[in-house]
């Protein structure tokens, strides 16, 4: 049974309107301009990463999501799997939403064509007023946009410019598309500085902050390079003397040259100096500057690469620079924490991270409130591709909020207005003074 405290801050704690920090949702038009079912959607993003670590076959996943299959083919690929990732945050969350928002309890397979059916009933203009701002009491979200160069509705996204694409071209070709991009030409890496420098001018005043997710391809440890040093790797971009034939669409049977790259490493000293560029172009602007660390989406990749304290140069150098470190870096999140105590310009963020853990993220919570100033603590991001899956997301996050500040309350740590005061500044206000200092 709940105790009192618990149950009267959960009571304010559920009336908090969150400020998300991140996601990277669709559009809504885009959401609802396609057919959905609940494998194909639920599935769609985190809860597949369990599949594949549970022994899935990839293949079977892209089956599972493909709605040109059978609803019941799919489900016939998915179940001996479901009952085995049902213990984990990422599964708990979707269960939560087919449960609150289309009154299914649980996915099973007596209920997935059930489930599936009222998500087409509700998947029309008005699906993301209802689930965002409703249901999940969520006012405005930070957005990642993965697919680029839509219109953002401003009602419920706030985006952020993500710079991984604009720092890291691989080939000749992939730097001409950039350029084409931007309206400009590149023949030295004077011209490309500039045109880093040019993006930030084309999008001022639209853009909230920027995004460095660079730990999916290498690690964070971004060195302060010379001009010359910057210089030299990007012209290797120009002395590659190879190409490969590349087929965009077989069934058009075209094809065109691509010339071969540099290897990433031979590149890495232009994107550290990029990386620094965009950092000074952001700190100019009084732009947050999110980092993603700890695990990366999806399976296999190098841990160690996303590690917060491979951070700290950029932390030391840019002093007026605000640093929105991701996903409580879990799993460092005590080496994240002592940064934070460490450094003024450095947050903690707890996006992804209540279902990546959220037993974990109760207790990180936990330690961060005994170690770090409360006003660093940015307590939610959805991070989601799928609109319910930010929903069910919401609600651990809120469930785990509550509990440790009761826990805190009831140890005799805090009051229990404190108690509520904290919690309105780790939904809501923290991130509110981040990123819209003037007001949402």
């Amino acid at each position: 049974m709940a105790s009192p405290t618990y149950q009267k801050l959960k009571k304010h704690v559920d009336k908090v309107r969150i400020i998300d920090t991140h996601e990277h949702l669709p559009q809504e038009k885009d959401r609802v301009g396609r057919e959905v079912d609940a494998l194909s959607e639920l599935f769609l993003h985190y809860a597949s990463s369990d599949l594949v670590s549970a022994g899935m076959r990839e293949e079977d996943v892209t089956t599972i999501r493909d709605p040109s299959k059978s609803l019941d083919e799919r489900w016939g690929v998915l179940e001996p799997w479901w009952d085995r990732i049902r213990n984990t945050g990422y599964a708990r969350a979707i269960e939560i939403a087919a449960r609150d928002l289309y009154e299914v309890q649980g996915i099973c397979s007596t209920t997935y064509k059930d489930l599936s059916n009222r998500m087409r009933e509700r998947n029309r203009e008005g699906l993301y007023r209802w689930v965002l701002k409703d249901k999940a009491g969520i006012d405005i979200s930070i957005l990642d946009d993965l697919t680029g160069g839509c219109e953002i509705d401003r009602d419920f996204f706030a985006p952020v410019l993500k710079i991984g694409d604009i720092v890291t071209p691989g080939n000749r070709n992939e730097l001409e598309i950039l350029a084409k991009q931007h309206g400009v030409r590149i023949h030295d890496f004077n011209d490309y500085v500039a045109l880093v420098r040019k993006s930030f001018d084309d999008i001022e005043g639209k853009i909230f902050g920027i995004k460095i997710a660079l730990a999916y391809r290498r690690a964070i440890f971004f060195e302060k390079r010379s001009y010359s040093e910057a210089e030299e790797a990007f012209n290797k971009l120009y002395k590659t003397r190879g190409f490969t034939r590349y087929i965009p669409d077989p069934t058009r049977k075209e094809s065109r040259m691509v010339p071969w790259g540099p290897s990433n490493e031979e590149l890495l000293p232009m994107q550290d100096y990029l990386v620094h560029v965009a950092i000074q172009e952001a700190e100019k602007r009084r732009l947050p500057i999110q980092i993603h660390t700890g695990l990366q989406e999806g399976n296999e990749n190098i841990l160690a690469n996303s590690n917060p304290e491979l951070l700290v140069n950029l932390f030391m150098e840019y002093r007026d620079a605000k640093f929105d470190i991701f996903h409580g870096g879990w799993p460092f999140c005590s080496q994240l924490s002592a940064l934070a105590k460490n450094f003024p310009n450095v947050y903690l963020d707890m996006s992804w991270m209540h279902i990546i853990s959220p037993s974990r993220s109760r207790s990180a919570l936990s330690e961060w409130l005994d170690e770090v100033p409360a006003n660093k603590i940015l307590g939610f991001g959805g991070d989601f591709l799928c609109v319910e899956g930010a929903y069910g997301h919401a609600v651990i996050a809120r469930e785990n909020v509550a509990r440790v500040l009761a826990l805190k309350v009831e140890e005799g740590d805090l009051k229990l207005e404190d108690a509520k005061k904290y919690a309105t500044w780790i939904l809501r206000l923290n991130a509110g003074e981040l990123f819209f200092p003037k007001g949402i």
